[in-house]
């Protein structure tokens, strides 16, 4: 499943890259803040990706909070922060670091690509922790909402990420299809997570509410 999402990611990207203008990739996505009510857990996401002082630099952050509704069970966090350099048509490498609930500060570098337009956002990134127990990841992002004189149109936003280190650490695909209306978007959402070598899974199903910051 996890690898399934992650090709079909690319591809329907890709795909929709070609048909875009080429100027198109020096367009600012504003921020989105995300929040997920689930069956299972609830979560707040906020992912930051702007360009810094008009230069080829870029500051990426990308924040997760995930609340379990059993007791027993902590709440989960994630944070990325990363700040890269533009090598040419929406690729770039950059250093940065990750923090989560049960590691340490751990600095990575990574290489990514990018491409945003007000009807579609592409993005995917490999990273890799510099550090003993440091783990590869992987993150893909593909997002579409037409742009027309209608005031709602429908939305999608389809997420994959995987962490390796000998074996397999952890995984997810976030999918979200609703509509969007403005700066405000809403509707059903599905959260797969993988865990460990077997690829024991949890399914957590629900809403969301994704609010756009210029």
């Amino acid at each position: 499943m996890k690898i399934f999402t992650t090709i079909i990611l690319l591809l329907i990207g890709f795909n929709q890259l070609k048909a875009q203008d080429e100027n198109s990739t020096q367009y600012q996505p504003p921020i989105p803040v995300e929040i997920m009510i689930g069956n299972n857990s609830s979560m707040y996401e906020m992912v930051v990706s702007k360009r810094i002082m008009n230069s080829k630099f870029n500051f990426y952050n990308l924040i997760n909070y995930e609340v379990d509704y059993d007791e027993l069970t902590p709440n989960t966090y994630f944070i990325q922060s990363i700040v890269s350099y533009d090598l040419s048509k929406g690729f770039s490498i950059g250093v940065g670091g990750n923090l989560q609930t049960y590691n340490e500060f751990k600095p990575l570098v990574a290489a990514s690509y990018a491409y945003f337009s007000e009807s579609i956002g592409f993005f995917i990134q490999p990273s890799y922790e510099i550090h003993k127990d440091g783990a590869f990841e992987l993150y893909s992002l593909f997002e579409w909402t037409p742009t027309n004189d209608k005031k709602m149109q429908p939305y999608l936003k389809i997420s994959a990420y995987t962490s390796w280190k000998d074996i397999h650490s952890f995984s997810y695909n976030y999918v979200r299809a609703g509509l969007n209306y403005k700066s405000f978007r809403f509707g059903p959402a599905l959260n797969i997570q993988y865990f460990g070598d077997n690829f024991k899974n949890n399914l957590n199903w629900g809403g969301f509410v994704n609010i756009l910051i210029q």
